[in-house]
């Protein structure tokens, strides 16, 4: 059976993407429900990513994938492309696939290519 990422958990991923695009530090901010593991260094993977996705504009392929951990929670794991220069990890935890589940947002950099 294949895992399905939950309407609030998909809005909320497009609401953070929006929001990086927009460049508003702000309403990324408001978009976790859970405080961020370390504020500035989100911050700085926000103005990365949002610089990132600024340059690359409509031409984003996204998609997600979902993992169950031990304790039920979801690991929601978003990857934003737009080659040549955009890989984007944004990483979301959900405490359930209900409508009131606590999302937090745990990552939102560029995926580093050990190939390149």
């Amino acid at each position: 059976m294949q895992i399905k990422i939950s309407e609030t958990e998909e809005s909320r991923i497009e609401r953070a993407i929006q929001a990086a695009i927009s460049g508003s530090w702000e309403k990324f901010s408001r978009l976790t429900d859970a405080p961020f593991p370390n504020d500035e260094s989100m911050r700085e993977q926000f103005d990365d990513s949002s610089r990132r996705l600024q340059q690359a504009g409509e031409n984003c392929e996204i998609s997600s994938g979902i993992d169950i951990l031990d304790d039920g929670a979801r690991l929601i794991i978003t990857r934003i492309e737009a080659p040549p220069g955009v890989d984007i990890v944004f990483s979301l935890h959900s405490t359930s696939e209900h409508s009131d589940s606590t999302i937090g947002i745990r990552t939102f950099n560029q995926q580093l290519n050990w190939e390149d």
